[in-house]
């Protein structure tokens, strides 16, 4: 055998062993990450259950109940109480999602993320609160796709020109703040309604 033929032969058994060390260490790395994604998921889904209280679901059940598409308006909440509320007024002050609703999506909002960053296996979430973030989205889309809906317009021959700009301006600054809350959360479940509204999910409550 020549030296030219060793030699060859040298070069091809050099590659094809640094070609299964990169094999394994990519398998290595891959299973790594996704251990430690599933290690996170877990972690974030004790953390939703800590700062998701039943009092929380006990709201989002009522509310639910009260949206119900057979038998309202899309954007209206019937109450057990006789109340008639709205999307567009649930987070004001005294509105009906003010308080335990606002604090879910904010705590949505605060992994979604994460979720955009792929650090957690969403289908693990999605199982456990996939109701709860879709109907969410639901109100929060509503929200960001009728952000002037409620500007009063006859509010204009009341005022001049300085106040009107003005109560523009106040309602501009509760519209940003009110958009920041649910940002993120709206930004992923754009996505991963269309990747995961068929997937298996935990149900807290039915149409009546």
């Amino acid at each position: 055998m020549t030296p030219e033929i060793i030699a060859e032969i040298r070069n091809w058994t050099l590659l094809l062993i640094g070609t299964i060390g990169a094999i394994i260490t990519l398998k290595s790395f891959v299973a790594n990450n996704r251990q430690r994604r599933i290690e996170n998921t877990y972690k974030t889904i004790e953390y939703l259950r800590k700062h998701i209280s039943a009092e929380q679901i006990n709201t989002f059940i009522e509310l639910y109940q009260a949206n119900n598409p057979l038998g309202v308006p899309g954007n209206e909440f019937h109450l057990k109480n006789g109340e008639i509320d709205t999307i567009e007024n649930m987070f004001s002050e005294g509105g009906c999602g003010n308080g335990n609703i606002h604090n879910m999506i904010e705590v949505f909002n605060l992994i979604s993320k994460s979720l955009i960053k792929h650090d957690l296996e969403e289908e693990l979430i999605w199982y456990e609160y996939g109701q709860l973030m879709l109907t969410c989205y639901k109100w929060t889309y509503y929200l960001e796709i009728n952000k002037t809906k409620g500007v009063d317009l006859s509010k204009r021959e009341e005022m001049n020109d300085k106040e009107y700009k003005a109560f523009l301006g106040m309602w501009h600054d509760q519209l940003t703040g009110m958009n920041r809350f649910f940002y993120d959360f709206n930004l992923y479940m754009k996505k991963a309604i269309i990747k995961l509204s068929d997937r298996p999910m935990k149900y807290y409550t039915y149409a009546e």
